[in-house]
């Protein structure tokens, strides 16, 4: 009787150590949010990217060459004067000292748009208003 009760006490010994003690993350908290971009997406034109962000709240513009390959560049002169109908946007893209001008005009209910760069090249584009992980 009595080695039953301390098999009994010595098992319950246990349990209470392994479930009273709090496991520690080895992970810092994630500083991750979620930011604003234009979504350039359905590019059609000459060596047209797959994908181009746009970030509104950051000095940034990624372009994916592929589903999974994607450059980052710097960006200044953001100018967004869209109406409630129209996605009209003007930034500057910054590649190894050259720069340059993105002008984006695209229609809000369909996507549908252009993409002009340097004022020469036009691509046919499809907008939208995403947030994305940065």
């Amino acid at each position: 009787m009595m080695k039953n009760i301390l098999k009994y006490i010595t098992v319950l010994t246990i349990v209470l150590a392994f479930t009273s003690c709090e496991e520690e993350s080895n992970f810092k908290d994630s500083t991750v949010e979620l930011t604003p971009v234009y979504s350039i997406t359905d590019i059609t034109g000459p060596n047209a990217a797959f994908k181009v962000n746009i970030y509104k709240q950051k000095n940034l513009i990624t372009e994916y060459s592929t589903k999974f390959n994607l450059k980052s560049y710097s960006s200044s002169a953001l100018s967004d004067t869209s109406t409630a109908t129209n996605y009209e946007v003007t930034v500057n893209k910054s590649d190894d000292g050259t720069t340059y001008a993105y002008v984006l005009s695209a229609d809000k209910t369909t996507g549908d748009g252009t993409l002009t760069i340097d004022g020469n090249t036009v691509y046919t584009v499809k907008v939208s208003e995403v947030e994305v992980y940065n």
